[in-house]
Parts: C-alpha cells; structure tokens; sequence
C-alpha cells in the first residue's frame, strides 16, 4: 500500500478512519497518520498470512444458515496443492464460537470420527478442514435405507464422542459423510464440552448414545424410511423413550 496517500486526506478523514480503527484520537494530522499506518501494515500481513494463500475452487452444496462451504486449494502448508474444504460463516458468528467449534471438531478427529481441522480464522470467520468424499444424505436419497453397517458406525460415531466428551449436538442426516469408506460426523456449530454442567442439564453422561441416537431415528421415521432403518440404533433407546415416542 502507499501511505503517503493518507497524506491527502483531511483532518476529518483521518479522524473518521481512527474511530472506525478504535484508536484514541490525536491532535495532529501528522500523529493521526502515525496511528493509522501500523494497523494497516497489520491487516496487509494478516491477509498475506490467512487469506491470500486460499484459492477457491467452486462452492459445495447449498448455501446454509451460518454460511457457505467452499472447496479451496492451497500450497502454504507441508501437503500443499491438497483441496481442502473451508466452511465460511456469516458476520453474526461469533469469533470465540468458532473457536469452540473447531476445537471440539478437532478434538472429535483426533477421535477418529471428524473431519481433521486444518486452519481457524475468527477475523474472516472460516474453518477449513479434511475434504471428505461424499454425502450419507446423497446414498440414502437412492438407497431408502440407513444399513445396519451404517447404523453401527453411527452408534460407533456417538460412544467415541462420549468417551472424549464431546456432545455434537445435531442428528440432521446432512451431518454425515464418507471417506474411504468410512463414516464421519461433520458441522460441530451446536456442539457443546460434555461437563457436569451439560451432564446436569441433561441428565446423562452420554448424550451422543441417548440424545442423538433418538433425534436420529425420530429423523429416519419422519422421513418414512423403513424400520429396519433404526433396528440397530433402536437398541440404545430406553424403555422410556421408545413408549414416549411410540417406537
């Protein structure tokens, strides 16, 4: 950038563009000047280091609620010239929100059941992560049916959560992909740490097993899937559950 353009602007200019930067104002134009020129090299080398480096290559799936997915490519790190998919949010995301995220989204990778988290940028509000293969929606679209392969790496998917204490949170059908073959639970925007805080509110040490496994069978069954869709699931429902919910 060339500064010396800031020279050019008035005293007002200058002042509007500190307040705008949440610098304490200054008397001169001079002093004004010497503020704004930090924060913009700082911006310069922050886009350098966390935007300039992504290239995208076409957007994946449809446009959600909190924002859009992208399939992106890169050579900054080790494995460059590898796809990636980045998953952009909207400006109403908090930042700290999509820390929590990604953190409990790599903590669930390092599980073996998530996507592995690649890059965080709270600023321009982006995750990118592992490109998975495919959409579990898209095979059941065709196939009617969630087999009972599928179900026990569903199941298999909610245990490993619960034993490292992340509860996802949302059993949409869209949640699920496939990588070489194998299952993986993606979108951790609801997820929550399963403290004695979450245990308390929700009355259980495993909400994966107890919640989600509900929240999804109730999904398969609204969506007139067969019952041998939820067979296996069914197993890890209580006796309580099943009556309130007429399975």
């Amino acid at each position: 950038m060339d500064y010396s353009k800031l020279q050019t602007l008035t005293y007002s200019q200058l002042k509007e563009l500190t307040t705008i930067m949440e610098l304490t104002p200054k008397r001169s134009k001079n002093e004004l000047i010497n503020d704004i020129i930090p924060r913009f090299r700082e911006w310069e080398n922050y886009k350098h280091d966390k935007i300039d480096h992504w290239q995208y290559i076409h957007q994946m799936g449809e446009k959600g609620k909190e924002g859009t997915t992208y399939l992106v490519k890169t050579n900054k790190f080790p494995a460059g010239g590898q796809y990636y998919a980045m998953k952009t949010f909207n400006k109403k995301k908090s930042g700290s929100r999509l820390i929590l995220e990604a953190t409990l989204q790599q903590k669930a990778a390092e599980g073996g059941v998530a996507p592995q988290v690649v890059d965080v940028d709270p600023i321009s509000k982006h995750i990118v992560m592992q490109c998975m293969e495919k959409h579990l929606w898209d095979m059941l679209m065709k196939t009617r049916q969630l087999s009972m392969n599928q179900q026990r790496q569903i199941i298999s998917m909610y245990k490993k959560l619960d034993k490292i204490g992340v509860f996802h949170g949302d059993a949409n059908l869209m949640n699920y992909m496939y990588q070489g073959g194998k299952l993986y639970m993606i979108d951790f925007g609801m997820s929550r740490e399963i403290n004695e805080s979450l245990i308390k509110k929700l009355g259980t040490p495993t909400p994966n097993i107890k919640i989600m496994t509900l929240g999804l069978v109730l999904k398969l069954r609204n969506l007139n899937f067969g019952e041998e869709s939820w067979c296996y699931l069914e197993k890890y429902l209580s006796r309580e559950q099943k009556s309130q919910f007429n399975l």
